[in-house]
C-alpha cells in the first residue's frame, strides 16, 4: 500500500505527497481535526471512516498566505518570470511533441497567447468541473475542450530546476505550491474548506501526531461529524 497525504482547496487538489509527507507550513497544529463519514461497502454493510486532517477555511488560508508574502501582486510578478523563460524557448516550449506533433503546438501557441486571467478563468473551469490530471488519467472525466484547461490537469511540465511544478497543476504558469494556492484562492469562495488529509499515515505508518487528540476523544465522538484541536485557538 502507497500511502499519500493530499493538499486540496475546496476539494481540489493542489499537492500529494507519496511514501511519506511534511506538514505544509500554512498549516497549523491548532488546525487538526479528526473527522468521521458513514459510508455502506457493496454488500450493504455500513461502515465507519475516520479520517484525520488539518482543515481551515480558503479565508484563513488566504491571510497566512499574504502574511508569508504571497500575495495577487506576487503571483503576477512569478507568472510573468515564468511566462518569459518558457517563451523563450523554440518550438514546442515543455509541450512533448510525441504522439502528436500538431497538438503540441496548438497548446505551445495557447500558452504564448494567455494572460494570467485567461489562466484563471481556465483553472476555475478545472475546479468547477473538477477536473484533474488523476481523473483524467484514470478516464472518470472527458478530455476537456478548452486547450488552458487541458494544459493545467495534462502532464507535460517544464523539467528544469528553475520552473519545474512544487504543485500539482503542473501547466499551471507558476512554480511555487504557496503561489498556485493564491491562484486557487481566486477562484473559490472564501468559506470552502482548505485541507491536507494525512490518514494513511496516521492509520498504517505510525505517525503519533493525533495521539493527544485520540487520547482526549470521547467515546461518542464515533458518531460524531468532526472533532477539533481547540488547543490555543
Amino acid at each position: 500500500m502507497t500511502c499519500s497525504s493530499e493538499i486540496s482547496i475546496g476539494g481540489y487538489e493542489l499537492d500529494v505527497w507519496r511514501h511519506s509527507y511534511t506538514l505544509w507550513e500554512r498549516f497549523e497544529k491548532r488546525d487538526r481535526i479528526i473527522r468521521s463519514r458513514k459510508s455502506f461497502l457493496c454488500n450493504g454493510e455500513e461502515r465507519l471512516w475516520v479520517e484525520f486532517a488539518y482543515s481551515v477555511t480558503a479565508d484563513v488560508l488566504r491571510r497566512r498566505l499574504a502574511r508569508a508574502g504571497f500575495t495577487w501582486t506576487t503571483l503576477e510578478q512569478e507568472f510573468l518570470r515564468f511566462y518569459q523563460a518558457t517563451c523563450r524557448q523554440s518550438g514546442t516550449l515543455f509541450f512533448n511533441p510525441h504522439p502528436d506533433a500538431e497538438k503540441a503546438q496548438a497548446r505551445a501557441e495557447a500558452f504564448r497567447a494567455a494572460t494570467l486571467d485567461d489562466w484563471l478563468e481556465a483553472l476555475a473551469k478545472a475546479v468547477n468541473a473538477n477536473v484533474t490530471r488523476v481523473r483524467r488519467n484514470a478516464g472518470e472525466v472527458a478530455h476537456p475542450k478548452d486547450i488552458l484547461v487541458d494544459i493545467i490537469t495534462g502532464s507535460d511540465s517544464p523539467d528544469d530546476r528553475e520552473r519545474m511544478p512544487s504543485h500539482s497543476l503542473l501547466g499551471f504558469p507558476c512554480r511555487s505550491l504557496d503561489h498556485a494556492a493564491v491562484a486557487l484562492l481566486e477562484v473559490v469562495s472564501g468559506d470552502v474548506l482548505c485541507e491536507q488529509e494525512v490518514s494513511m499515515f496516521v492509520k498504517y505508518q505510525g505517525d503519533t501526531t493525533f495521539d493527544d487528540m485520540r487520547l482526549k476523544m470521547p467515546d461518542s465522538t464515533l458518531t460524531q461529524a468532526v472533532f477539533r484541536d481547540e488547543e490555543d485557538i
